[in-house]
C-alpha cells in the first residue's frame, strides 16, 4: 500500500510539474509580446497607396528580427531582411521606401505591389521571455484619404528553446493557428458598399519556396439566421471583394445589410483581415475600416524560414 501511495504521490507531483504541461491547444492570444508576427496585408502602389509598418521591441535589451515580405499573385516571391531594435523602442518605415540604419546595421528594402510580411525574433537566449518581445502593426493609406490600420496576428513561444528557423505552431513550441476566422461584414449593395477579404495561409515553406495553396470554405449567415456557403482556392495570398468570392455575399441574395462570415481553410489554417468599404455623410464620402477577425479553435501549422 505504501508503494502504491508513493507512486500516486509521485504521479501527482509529475502532473503538477511545469515540465509536464500539456500542449496549449487553441487560437493564439493577441496583443501580447510574441515571437512571430504576421501582417497579412502590405500595399504599395506608386502615387496611389502605401503602408506604414511599425515593429516594437518590448524587451529591455537589443533584439534582432528576421523578416520576409511575401508578394501576392501566382509568383509568391519572398524578400528577406534583418532589423535590430533598441530596448523598448519601435522601428517604423514606409513599404515603398524601406530604410537603412548604419547604427544598428538594419536594412529594409522597398516593397511594391501587395502581399504580406512576417517577422520573427532571433532570441539571445533560449528562455521564452527572450522570444516573446515583439508587437507589430500596419497603416495602409491612399491619396484618396482612405486609411486601414490593424495589428499583426501574433504567435507566442510556449517552451524554452533555441531559434531554428522552423516554427512549429502546434500548441507546444508555439501557439497554434486559429481553426476558424469569424467576421461581421457589410454586404454589397449594387456594388457601392462592399467589403473585401484578405487571406494568407498559416503554413508556409519559405526555405524551399513552395507556395501554399489552401482550399477555403465560407459559411455566411444573414440577420435572419439563414445560411449560405461558398468555396475558393488560392495560392499564397488572396484578396477579393465579397461578390468576387460568391454572389451569395451580395445584398440581393443575403437580404440584409450585414452578415456573419465564418472562414475555414480545409487544407491549411488561415490568417486574415477584412476591409469594410462604405459611404458616410452628405454628400456621401467613401470610407474604409479594418475589420479584425475573432478566432475559434486551434490547428497545427508550420512556418519555415530560410
Amino acid at each position: 500500500m505504501r508503494r502504491f501511495g508513493c507512486f500516486t504521490l509521485g504521479l501527482a507531483v509529475a502532473l503538477l510539474s511545469p515540465w509536464a504541461q500539456p500542449a496549449l491547444a487553441g487560437p493564439p492570444a493577441q496583443k501580447l509580446p510574441s515571437a512571430l508576427v504576421v501582417l497579412p496585408l502590405i500595399e504599395s502602389i506608386p502615387n496611389s497607396r502605401d503602408t506604414r509598418i511599425e515593429v516594437l521591441n518590448l524587451a529591455n535589451q537589443y533584439v534582432d528580427l528576421q523578416c520576409f515580405y511575401v508578394s501576392g499573385g501566382d509568383i509568391c516571391n519572398e524578400i528577406g531582411f534583418f532589423i535590430s531594435l533598441s530596448p523598448y523602442q519601435p522601428s517604423s518605415w514606409l513599404a515603398s521606401t524601406g530604410f537603412s540604419d548604419t547604427a544598428t546595421y538594419s536594412r529594409v528594402p522597398p516593397f511594391f505591389g501587395e502581399g504580406e510580411m512576417k517577422c520573427a525574433v532571433l532570441p539571445q537566449r533560449p528562455e521564452v521571455e527572450f522570444h516573446n518581445v515583439l508587437q507589430a502593426r500596419a497603416i495602409i493609406f491612399g491619396s484618396d484619404g482612405q486609411t486601414v490600420g490593424y495589428s499583426a496576428t501574433a504567435f507566442r513561444r510556449l517552451s524554452d528553446g533555441d531559434f531554428t528557423s522552423v516554427f512549429s505552431l502546434d500548441g507546444a513550441d508555439y501557439e497554434q493557428c486559429p481553426d476558424k476566422l469569424h467576421f461581421t461584414l457589410l454586404g454589397a449593395t449594387a456594388g457601392v458598399s462592399e467589403s473585401e477579404m484578405v487571406l494568407v495561409p498559416c503554413t508556409q515553406d519559405l526555405l524551399n519556396q513552395i507556395p501554399t495553396q489552401p482550399n477555403v470554405q465560407y459559411t455566411i449567415t444573414n440577420e435572419f439566421e439563414q445560411s449560405f456557403s461558398a468555396a475558393i482556392t488560392f495560392k499564397c495570398f488572396d484578396r477579393r471583394t465579397l461578390l468576387q468570392i460568391s454572389n451569395t455575399l451580395g445584398r440581393a441574395t443575403l437580404g440584409t445589410d450585414t452578415a456573419h462570415v465564418t472562414v475555414r481553410g480545409t487544407s491549411f489554417p488561415l490568417i486574415g483581415l477584412a476591409i469594410d468599404r462604405f459611404t458616410f455623410g452628405n454628400p456621401a464620402t467613401p470610407m474604409t475600416s479594418a475589420n479584425d477577425p475573432s478566432f475559434q479553435g486551434g490547428r497545427t501549422a508550420t512556418v519555415i524560414f530560410p
